[in-house]
C-alpha cells in the first residue's frame, strides 16, 4: 500500500492539478492526503473525478486558510472515523478482518498555537486501541538538525513536540530522499529549510509494517515537497529482510563507536523500529568500509616501503608497526571472505584463494 501526502498550498491553480496528476501517475498511491487545499468540498469532488479517485472525504477551508482532503482507491477498504480542521481519522481494513487506524494530520502553522497541536496529538492517541499511524504536515520540528537557516529553532519547541510524541508512545519512520520537506527564500541570505512532514506509528502498527519507508520527492510547483509512505505487510515480506553481521566489523574500533553513537541518537520509544534502523545502518557501514580491501592493502604496502630502508631506531620501529597493520588488514580480509563463502576449513596456505572469492561471488 502506498500513501502520498502533500501540502499543496491551494488547488485553485491548473498548474498545481497538472503536477498532482504527474505525481499520481509516477507513484500510483492507494491513498492521497492533501492539506491546505484552500477550497470547499464541491471543488474537491470535481478534483476527485479529474484525478481518478472514486472515494474521498474533505474538510472545508476556514477563511482564507486550511482545508483537508483524503482520497482512496477502491482496492482499499476505508471508513472515516472522525475529522476536523487539523485531521482526518480513517479506519483501514486489511485482509482477514485486521484493521488499523490512519490519522492524516495537519498541525497549526502559528508558533503560538504549537501547544494546541501537542495537546490535540495526545488527545488523538486516546481515541482508539487499534494499531495507529499518524502521517502528514506537523508544522513542527523534532530535532535541531530538522532546520537549516539563519536562526535555530527554539529548544522549548523541540522539547514540547518530542514530549508529545513520547506521551503518545509513537516511533518515527525514517525519512529518505532528502533531509527537508519545506523551504523558503531559496538562494538568498534568508534561505531556510525545514522538515515539517513526518510519519509515526505505535508499537502494534510497527509490528504490522516493520519494513515501511518514508520518502520525500520534488514538486516543482511548490515550496512544500510531497512525501510517500510505503507499507509492506510482514506476512508477505518477512523473509526478504536478511541482515548479516560480518565478523570483521567487530574488529574495528570505529564500528563500535559509530554504531553506539547512532543507537544513542535514535528515539527510545519502541525497540522494533530501532533495531531495524540500526541494522540498516550497520549494513551500510559495512558496504562502505569493507568493499575496498585491495585498495587498502596497496596503500599500506606503500607506507611500509617508506620505512623499509630506514636504519634508525624510530624508522625500524615504524617499519614493524606498519607491517603489523598490514597483517591485521589481511586477516580482516581473510575473515571477510571466509564468512561470506560459508566455508570454515580454511588453512593458512589457502588464504584468499580463488575458491573462496568464487564461492562468495556465486552466493
Amino acid at each position: 500500500m502506498i500513501l502520498l501526502g502533500w501540502n499543496c498550498r491551494g488547488l485553485g491553480q491548473s498548474r498545481t492539478v497538472r503536477i498532482l496528476n504527474e505525481m499520481l501517475t509516477s507513484h500510483k498511491p492507494d491513498i492521497l492526503f492533501l492539506s491546505e487545499t484552500l477550497v470547499e468540498g464541491n471543488k474537491v469532488e470535481v478534483l476527485a473525478s479529474k484525478i481518478g479517485f472514486v472515494n474521498f472525504h474533505s474538510v472545508d477551508r476556514q477563511g482564507r486558510g486550511g482545508g483537508l482532503a483524503v482520497f482512496w482507491k477502491n482496492n482499499v477498504r476505508c471508513s472515516i472515523m472522525d475529522s476536523s480542521q487539523n485531521h482526518i481519522d480513517i479506519i483501514i481494513e486489511e485482509r482477514h478482518n485486521v484493521s488499523w487506524r490512519l490519522t492524516c494530520f495537519y498541525g497549526f502553522p502559528e508558533r503560538e498555537r504549537r501547544q494546541q497541536s501537542w495537546d490535540f496529538l495526545t488527545l488523538l492517541a486516546t481515541k482508539s486501541q487499534l494499531p495507529w499511524c499518524i502521517f502528514g504536515d506537523f508544522n513542527d520540528l523534532l530535532y535541531a538538525s530538522d532546520k537549516k537557516g539563519r536562526h535555530p529553532h527554539p529548544q522549548y519547541l523541540l522539547s514540547g513536540f518530542k514530549q508529545a510524541i513520547e506521551d503518545c508512545s509513537l516511533a518515527e519512520v525514517e525519512l529518505s530522499g532528502g533531509a527537508y520537506t519545506w523551504e523558503k527564500s531559496k538562494g538568498t541570505a534568508d534561505w531556510v529549510r525545514e522538515r515539517l512532514d513526518r510519519a509515526f506509528g505505535n508499537d502494534s502498527w510497527w509490528q504490522m509494517f516493520p519494513l515501511c519507508t518514508l520518502t520525500v520527492f520534488h514538486a516543482v510547483v511548490s515550496d512544500h515537497e510531497p512525501v510517500k509512505l510505503e507499507l509492506v505487510n510482514t506476512s508477505v515480506t518477512k523473509k526478504q529482510f536478511q541482515f548479516r553481521l560480518e565478523n570483521t566489523w567487530l574488529k574495528e574500533e570505529s564500528f563500535h563507536e559509530d554504531v553506539a553513537k547512532y543507537w544513542k541518537n535514535l528515539p527510545a520509544v519502541h525497540l522494533l523500529p530501532k533495531l531495524i534502523s540500526v541494522s540498516n545502518y550497520m549494513a551500510e557501514w559495512g558496504r562502505t568500509f569493507f568493499h575496498k580491501f585491495r585498495e587498502k592493502v596497496i596503500k599500506q604496502k606503500e607506507v611500509i616501503e617508506q620505512y623499509k630502508d630506514r636504519e634508525d631506531d624510530d624508522g625500524i620501529q615504524l617499519y614493524f608497526d606498519e607491517k603489523e597493520k598490514l597483517n591485521e588488514l589481511l586477516l580482516n580480509e581473510e575473515l571477510y571472505w571466509k564468512q561470506r563463502a560459508k566455508t570454515f576449513w580454511l588453512e593458512a596456505r589457502d588464504t584468499n584463494s580463488k575458491f573462496f572469492h568464487a564461492s562468495a561471488s556465486s552466493r
